[in-house]
């Protein structure tokens, strides 16, 4: 079933970053970020499936799904969204929904995509160049097979003048996620 799971899941019409471009960026932010504490959230808070390292100055807060965070200076937003067989079109569909109501628009000729492993586990990720309503940003959406029956949704978004700044963490937050249990 992990393979049909993550065989079935699409995202409409974009294209993808690949993932390592996606998480050696996201090191690069890691490294130059400010040295917090992160928290060890287990997520969706109502029947875990993973957790995620996410530092305690990005001030993660759960979601219907999973979890979400902000860098310290808002320019970089992450959330991490599980999904079983039953509900995962409607997780894909409620993330680019949000990221429609946040007036984020990728830029369809700029998709790139990855596959990859990450702590043991596979993952695919499509990401973009676009635009908010603050000008440049980086947009990526990934999923990663947390088991058989759950995968997790990783939504990025993130300013362009900001990104570097943050880079480090968020490849440090990327690296932590694990099934939970």
């Amino acid at each position: 079933m992990r393979v049909g799971l993550a065989a079935r899941v699409s995202i409409p019409h974009q294209r993808a970053i690949p993932m390592k471009k996606f998480l050696a960026t996201t090191a690069i932010l890691l490294i130059t970020a400010s040295a917090s504490l992160a928290g060890s959230v287990s997520f969706p808070a109502d029947e875990p499936a993973a957790t995620v390292e996410i530092p305690d100055d990005w001030k993660p807060t759960p979601t219907d799904y999973g979890v979400e965070a902000n860098s310290p200076d808002a320019g970089t937003y992450i959330s991490f969204d599980v999904a079983g067989a039953e509900d995962m079109e409607q997780v894909m569909t409620d993330v680019f929904a949000f990221l429609e109501e946040n007036g984020v628009k990728p830029d369809p000729a700029s998709q790139t995509e990855s596959k990859g492993e990450q702590n043991g586990m596979p993952y695919q990720t499509l990401s973009w160049k676009g635009t908010d309503k603050d000008g440049p940003v980086t947009i990526g959406v990934g999923v990663v097979t947390l088991s058989e029956e759950k995968i997790a949704i990783v939504t990025y978004w993130a300013s362009a003048e900001t990104e570097a700044a943050n880079n480090a963490a968020v490849n440090k937050i990327l690296e932590s996620i694990k099934p939970a249990g």
